[in-house]
């Protein structure tokens, strides 16, 4: 008899757990299908392929917002100092990318390269590249580069790539003078 109840018990206990078992199982599932109702319902903007960039004579200008035109997307400039700029054609990954280089008396060196795809152009592989999220340019995200007081900051958007560098300065003078840059649009 202690047996027969000993029986009724594991099973009951094992119809319990079943029970629990299945339950969460179908609330997953809910969540899961769910999930999966909301991404469908989502719209996704597709980007607009980029044009080609076309060949062209080297050029050298001090003006920020002729180098631009030159450029074709937004090119960051420090108002106040004239810069020696050039621009000019490379290539990277069998594409034809435009990059302008615009060097300042103080040392502060803006590189800019269109496609953004081109952007590893800019990796200066000296400089140890620190995670932080608390930094941007422009709105658009950035990383922060850095070794023995040299500092880079890289961001992208979506037509172009940028390093903002200085050789030798504090990171407090660095993130001040890049809060001072300002966009030169084509």
């Amino acid at each position: 008899m202690a047996e027969s109840k000993l029986k009724k018990i594991g099973k009951g206990i094992g119809l319990l757990l079943l029970a629990v078992f299945l339950s969460a199982a179908v609330y997953l599932a809910a969540i899961l299908l769910a999930d999966l109702g909301e991404e469908e319902r989502q719209e996704w903007p597709v980007e607009e392929e980029q044009a080609p960039v076309t060949p062209m004579q080297a050029a050298s200008d001090s003006d920020a917002g002729a180098l631009a035109a030159l450029f074709g997307a937004g090119l960051p400039y420090l108002p106040g100092e004239t810069p020696r700029g050039n621009a000019r054609n490379t290539a990277h990954d069998g594409e034809t990318v435009r990059m302008v280089t615009l060097q300042y008396p103080s040392g502060l060196e803006i590189t800019a390269v269109r496609p953004a795809s081109a952007a590893p152009l800019l990796l200066r592989g000296e400089l140890s590249l620190s995670l932080r999220t608390d930094l941007s340019v422009f709105h658009l995200p950035a990383s922060l580069a850095q070794k023995d007081g040299a500092f880079c900051l890289y961001f992208s958007s979506t037509d172009a790539s940028y390093s903002v560098y200085v050789p030798d300065t504090t990171e407090n003078a660095f993130l001040q003078t890049a809060e001072k840059l300002l966009l030169a649009e084509p």
